[in-house]
């Protein structure tokens, strides 16, 4: 009799071990679906067929090219792929550099500054279009001119607060003051920082990572030319991650 007790405890105690490590894993799986940042995301997530990750930091030039191709295209992207292949995108941002790099020198502070900034725009949900201004600033500033392009290049130089502040001024309905304060009080530091680490967690070698469906990638070639060569590119990876479900 004894002996049947213990078989039902331990099969009870086995079950109840099971049934935690589902639980456990349905948790998991659920909050892997959960979007880091709301405002970072195109398409929709619960009825998308195809899901996209890219995990980047806004002073990664390697990064850059592959963002810079598709803002030069951002019409056809969205359309192509966000709403006619029903895929779900979102941006991890982060400010991976700063963490790996920010005993090596004063330049590494450029991508906890633009980070900080990037979020704030968000929390006014206008993440896309400061996003694509802080680039296209960068572009012109740097990488047009060879500095910054890639770890052989001149680097860019610390950059003020202000730099990456400034951009705000330029995007339509942003409450700048707010958006100036949010930045300089570092309002969305957790937030930043909470995600750097998942991502450092998640990235076997840096950013940027792409996550396709069954596909991933670490880094991106291209040649900032993003009318040509770099969306051409894009698209390779882009169909790459389509093709593997």
């Amino acid at each position: 009799m004894q002996k049947i007790i213990r078989i039902i405890a331990g099969l009870l105690v086995g079950g109840l071990f099971i049934a935690l490590i589902v639980s456990s894993t349905v948790s998991s799986n659920e909050n892997a679906r959960k979007a880091w940042n709301d405002n970072m995301t195109l398409g929709d997530r619960e009825t998308a067929e195809n899901v996209f990750y890219d995990y980047t930091d806004i002073m990664c030039p390697y990064c850059d090219k592959f963002a810079n191709a598709v803002a030069a295209h951002f019409d056809e992207f969205t359309e192509d792929y966000i709403k006619d292949k029903k895929v779900y995108f979102e941006l991890r941002l982060t400010d991976m550099l700063y963490v790996a790099h920010k005993d090596e020198g004063e330049g590494a502070q450029n991508s906890r500054n633009a980070g900080l900034a990037a979020y704030c725009a968000a929390d006014q949900n206008k993440f896309w279009e400061y996003y694509h201004e802080i680039l296209h600033k960068l572009y012109e500033d740097y990488h047009s001119k060879g500095i910054g392009v890639d770890r052989n290049s001149e680097a860019i130089p610390k950059l003020e607060e202000e730099y990456f502040i400034s951009v705000g001024k330029h995007i339509d309905g942003l409450e700048y003051d707010r958006f100036a304060d949010c930045t300089k009080n570092a309002e969305k530091a957790n937030e930043l920082d909470r995600n750097t680490q998942k991502a450092m967690n998640i990235t076997p070698g840096g950013v940027p990572y792409f996550v396709f469906n069954k596909y991933t990638a670490n880094g991106f070639q291209g040649k900032w030319d993003a009318e040509n060569y770099d969306w051409e590119q894009a698209k390779l990876l882009l169909d790459a991650g389509l093709a593997e479900k």
